[in-house]
């Protein structure tokens, strides 16, 4: 049964950090009234369905803590183990929720560069939690870990445990093979021209949703200001001097949708066809340099983008409402549209360096390696390959075959430049 409270699984690796002293406040702490275990609301229920989420636990949750002034918030994870997360970032978003990011102290020992590449371990142990209201939405990883705080029915949050072996596929078979037909084979795609260099290049993406999606989700605006923090610190991870801007208000599509996400970006692609001609004039409106579009949902796949290093027309990808955030399939079909490939990708062009990286002994794997590749188990990491960078003190990249950080360093300004 999901509505259990999680007491007795708990990561050796926490052990070291029990029983500390803190000073910080309680994010959130387990709510005294569990009745909405044995009669659970629309939104708790949607969660428990999730086979991805393993344990839920009902917490009352303090929104009012999550400010800038917040310097460090106490959270109290599944096993009773309570760890300190010191924050890195505090962002208001052009939609009026705010996004508090926290290191989680772990230990880590953050070396400098040196022979073996810039250690990324302390990065990779935070939290991102997107404040709406009087509710949070967040995901806090620990030690490889995921856990995520989810507003639920009547004012409560639930604790989430989640299996991130049960996420589904970020493609299918037949969903790659048919964008690796619409990917370039030569370095450029046809028209483009080298981009004026820029310390940072902002990608901004217009986002749309469908009826289906719409109804899936509680609260769409937090939902996506989480999908962009997340993808953000992903891409900041290995410096790829990228960053992802929401490109106007969400839209709302009532058009014919389908579960077949290749039928959907046929219909975005296309512009005249009576499904969703107006987004061509959104983009141009909004400045939009992609187009995401979150479509009903798939019982096999999360996401699809229209191609690998599409042209300015093509740059669209739809996703489904449930991998919004979590496994980073938001940035990895971005990551599509710019040019970055799957680790077990064959494919040489238009870059040879472009795939993602599984470090199997240590049992991780880039945004761009796949839980369909030669390691189902491995878990994924919020960075994107490169040999320049260690996790556990193994590389996550190779300069030849795996460096999507490269991609994004040589194209991400091109696909910037797109409006």
């Amino acid at each position: 049964m999901k509505f259990a409270r999680i007491a007795v699984c708990v990561s050796l690796a926490l052990a070291p950090f029990a029983g500390a002293v803190h000073a910080a406040e309680d994010l959130f702490t387990i709510a005294p009234n569990r009745s909405q275990i044995a009669e659970p609301g629309e939104l708790l229920s949607k969660a428990a369905m999730d086979p991805a989420n393993e344990r839920i636990e009902i917490v009352s949750a303090r929104a009012s803590l999550l400010n800038a002034d917040a310097k460090e918030l106490r959270l109290t994870l599944p096993g009773g183990i309570s760890l300190d997360a010191k924050q890195t970032q505090f962002e208001r978003m052009e939609s009026g929720n705010e996004v508090w990011t926290g290191r989680i102290e772990m230990g880590h020992d953050e070396k400098a560069a040196g022979a073996g590449g810039i250690a990324l371990d302390a990065a990779l142990d935070h939290i991102i939690a997107v404040r709406s209201g009087d509710t949070i939405l967040a995901n806090i990883r620990v030690a490889g870990q995921l856990y995520r705080l989810v507003p639920i029915d009547n004012g409560a949050h639930a604790l989430i445990e989640v299996d991130q072996s049960k996420f589904l596929v970020d493609e299918d078979a037949h969903g790659y093979a048919e964008m690796l037909r619409n990917s370039p084979r030569s370095k450029a795609a046809a028209g483009e021209s080298a981009p004026v260099a820029k310390a940072i290049s902002t990608i901004r993406i217009l986002v749309a949703f469908g009826a289906s999606a719409t109804a899936a989700i509680g609260n769409e605006q937090q939902a996506m200001d989480l999908a962009f923090a997340e993808s953000n610190q992903a891409l900041a991870a290995t410096n790829t001097d990228i960053r992802f801007q929401q490109a106007g208000a969400i839209r709302y599509f009532t058009q014919s949708e389908s579960t077949n996400y290749s039928t959907m970006l046929s219909r975005l692609t296309n512009g005249a066809d009576g499904y969703y001609d107006t987004i061509a004039g959104l983009r141009n409106s909004n400045t939009a340099d992609m187009v995401a579009y979150v479509a009903p949902a798939s019982s096999t796949l999360c996401g699809q983008a229209a191609g690998i290093a599409t042209s300015n027309a093509n740059a669209y990808f739809v996703m489904s409402p449930s991998c919004l955030s979590g496994n980073y399939t938001f940035v990895h079909e971005a990551g599509h549209v710019v040019g970055t490939r799957h680790d077990n990708d064959p494919t040489t062009t238009p870059y040879a360096y472009g795939h993602g990286y599984v470090m199997s002994s240590i049992n991780r794997r880039t945004v761009m390696a796949v839980n369909n590749g030669p390691c189902s188990t491995c878990t994924r990491v919020g960075a994107f390959s490169s040999p320049n960078y260690t996790i556990s003190g193994v590389p996550i990249g190779t300069a030849s075959t795996n460096d999507n950080n490269r991609v994004w360093r040589t194209r991400g300004p091109t696909v910037a430049a797109f409006r």
